[in-house]
């Protein structure tokens, strides 16, 4: 049996103010049963309930588990208008403070029990984005959905910063036109499902993306320049200098994601980082799957890998 509770978490902005993140925890119904914890980030454009179902798995096997939304997602946006809409203010670095702060509360509510956190996609560049800073706080860190360094995007980012200035809060149709377009290009000779085709193979995660009123919502300026800081700091060559060497980090990806390059981006970051003597790196790729490995028709196969992995890394 398992117990789930939804609430708010306070999180304090640089300038001293603060917002709510929503969040749920997922546990074993017996406390002791509980041998480590689990936080879930979330990527663009969805929200933190689509990782119930795996997150109540997780919850059976012995884990507690968080899942929150991040700024402009889900529960935590105060409006649909801000959905999409990070922050005025130090937006990339204000959701990685979001993401320590929500590591904390679970170090607070377990204290006696290993920590790790999974980042999907966005999210997966918001969690090296924290390892940079916060490494410490876990026991090890499985890297879902991501890839490697964009050609060229620094000049987008140059271009995204402008306009973020300008107009922070509009929703450029052409923009998120194009990011859309590009994700499912290679995905050409199949009907186009709303060009959710890259997202997975399986229809229904796509039809249920589609039906769900706070995913795919457009990015806004601001979101992705957001987005943007993030992906350029999360891939830069030495992003993870700073992290232990023996820290733990497993990498999986469908074979069939765009994100991270078909996994040529993903192979080549776990190359590099075993080039620079990390000592326990793993990766897996998964065949015949797209971008959200943890919402395809055998998506069990990847949950029981991450229970896998992560009970081989219990202290």
């Amino acid at each position: 049996m398992i117990k789930e509770n939804s609430e708010y978490q306070l999180s304090i902005r640089k300038d001293g103010t603060s917002h709510k993140l929503y969040y749920t925890l997922y546990q074993p119904e017996d406390p002791s049963a509980i041998k480590a914890t689990l936080l879930i980030l979330h990527g663009m454009q969805e929200h933190s309930g689509r990782y119930a179902e795996f997150a109540r798995f997780l919850a059976k096997q012995g884990f507690a588990v968080v899942t929150y939304d991040h700024l402009g997602h889900g529960k935590t946006a105060q409006s649909f208008e801000d959905l999409g809409f990070f922050a005025h203010k130090n937006a990339r670095e204000q959701v990685v403070t979001d993401a320590e702060s929500m590591a904390a509360h679970l170090e607070h509510k377990f204290p006696a029990v290993p920590h790790f956190v999974l980042g999907h996609s966005m999210g997966s560049f918001i969690t090296r984005c924290l390892l940079q800073v916060a490494h410490q706080r876990f026991d090890g860190a499985i890297i879902v959905g991501t890839g490697g360094k964009i050609k060229g995007i620094k000049i987008g980012k140059a271009v995204i910063s402008i306009l973020n200035k300008i107009a922070p809060r509009y929703k450029s149709s052409f923009i998120n036109n194009a990011f859309a377009k590009t994700s499912n290009s290679k995905f050409k000779k199949e009907e186009n499902h709303s060009n959710t085709n890259w997202l997975s193979v399986n229809k229904e995660n796509r039809d249920s993306f589609l039906n769900d009123e706070l995913c795919g919502v457009p990015f806004s300026h601001n979101g992705f320049h957001t987005l943007v800081s993030l992906n350029i700091d999360a891939t830069k060559r030495d992003w993870a200098n700073g992290i232990r060497k023996n820290f733990p980090m497993l990498f999986i990806s469908g074979e069939d994601d765009p994100i991270g390059d078909f996994s040529k981006g993903v192979i080549e970051t776990v190359n590099n980082l075993e080039k620079d003597g990390f000592q326990d790196v793993s990766m897996k790729i998964y065949p015949d799957m797209r971008h959200e490995i943890l919402n395809e028709t055998e998506k069990e196969e990847v949950f029981n890998d991450v229970v896998s992995w992560m009970s081989d890394h219990l202290k």
